[in-house]
């Protein structure tokens, strides 16, 4: 009898080997820290606006010589001057009894010298404050006839303006005011008051040429309104100021020192 032939049983693969946990992957190196860098600087400081321009100040009208220059006058300026002067008061009689005031011939008025002390102060180059005080004294005798004794005082007050300036020459305009009180001594007679407005222009000479700029000497041409009061006397005058001759001119001059 035949014998069937039985299929082989089927050969089971051998399973696959287990493979070992896969080992966890090193952390990555830690990155290198960057350099330090210098701080930055600070954010710059908007600069300030400009402060607006003052509005400059109408000055002066400018004068030849505008620009200064190195002179006698430059080097007084801020200082103080005194002076001395003859005080033109013009031809006003005065209330001193006729012959006894003083030495007169008939008919000519009485009059008298009056001088001035004060000083002046340049409080830039252009202005100067003038201030004095103007006195006269007199009497005495007339051969037997005794004069009447007089006594004349009062305020000078003023101002110069620079108009033109060299090395030892200044030019100025200087308007002034003086009163003037008068009294005589003896008898009746009684006190008399005299207004002078003078507008004048006076050239100061310095004495820089010979190494003396703080002395100097001056002398004043213009005009002047003058006027007298007196107890039934009323006198005014419109004239011109300075010498009407060399040796008037030379007795009008004003010595100044500036300290």
């Amino acid at each position: 009898m035949a014998l069937l032939a039985l299929p082989a049983p089927a050969q089971t693969p051998p399973p696959a080997p287990i493979a070992p946990p896969a080992e966890p992957a090193p952390p990555p190196p830690p990155a290198a820290e960057p350099p330090l860098s210098p701080p930055a600087p600070p954010p710059p400081v908007a600069a300030a606006a400009p402060a607006p321009t003052p509005v400059r100040a109408v000055g002066p009208i400018p004068i030849a010589d505008a620009s200064p220059a190195p002179s006698d006058h430059d080097a007084v300026v801020g200082r103080i001057g005194v002076s001395a002067q003859r005080l033109d008061t013009g031809p006003v009689p005065l209330t001193l009894r006729p012959g006894l005031g003083c030495v007169a011939d008939a008919g000519v008025s009485c009059t008298v010298t009056v001088g001035a002390f004060g000083a002046r102060y340049w409080t830039s180059r252009n202005l100067a404050l003038n201030g004095a005080l103007a006195l006269a004294a007199g009497g005495g005798s007339n051969g037997a006839a005794s004069l009447d004794t007089y006594l004349g005082i009062g305020p000078v007050v003023g101002m110069s303006v620079l108009l033109g300036n060299w090395r030892h020459l200044a030019v100025v305009a200087s308007p002034q005011l003086a009163l003037v009180w008068f009294r005589p001594a003896g008898g009746d007679t009684s006190s008399t008051v005299t207004f002078d407005l003078q507008a004048a222009l006076e050239a100061e000479l310095h004495f820089g040429f010979i190494g003396v700029p703080a002395l100097s000497i001056g002398i004043l041409a213009g005009g002047a309104v003058q006027y007298e009061s007196a107890p039934g006397v009323h006198v005014w005058t419109v004239g011109v100021i300075g010498g009407g001759s060399v040796w008037n001119a030379l007795t009008a001059l004003s010595l100044r020192y500036y300290l």
